[in-house]
């Protein structure tokens, strides 16, 4: 009895190390997807961001305003918006949902432009949702609050 059971754990762990390394693997590319974004904005580097963000982006900031990836890119370029700092209070958290989408959750601590022109701290809770499209993690999706 005691060797049956050793073999079906056995069996169980060879079936399953497969899923767990890709499983690995998919989530550090979204990990290294959502750092892209937080690096995109601080550059600003226009080239990665144009790599990580969607073409079909929603991107819905922590005051309720909506931008798609071209006027998001646009108002950093223009200077309407700007990044100082977004720094990752912690490791976000990813849950893959198959093999091609994943959202990740968090809380960074960020530094934008303000309306007057001054630096505005504050801690954001985000959830950003993430596609596999062409072997690339994409950003599809950003919703933030303030934290504080």
């Amino acid at each position: 009895m005691i060797r049956r059971s050793l073999f079906a754990f056995a069996l169980a762990a060879l079936t399953t190390a497969p899923y767990l390394l890709a499983a690995d693997k998919a989530e550090a590319g979204v990990i290294a997807a959502e750092k892209g974004w937080s690096a995109g904005v601080t550059g600003p580097d226009y080239a990665l961001l144009e790599k990580i963000l969607a073409d079909d982006l929603t991107y819905t900031h922590s005051t309720g305003a909506f931008d798609t990836k071209a006027t998001y890119i646009q108002k950093l370029k223009d200077g309407k918006a700007r990044y100082f700092k977004a720094e990752y209070v912690a490791e976000p958290t990813v849950k893959l949902l198959g093999k091609d989408a994943a959202i990740t959750t968090g809380k960074v601590n960020v530094v934008t432009l303000g309306a007057n022109g001054a630096q505005n701290p504050a801690t954001l809770s985000f959830l950003h949702a993430f596609v596999k499209r062409h072997g690339q993690w994409q950003l599809v999706a950003h919703q933030s609050a303030k934290v504080n």
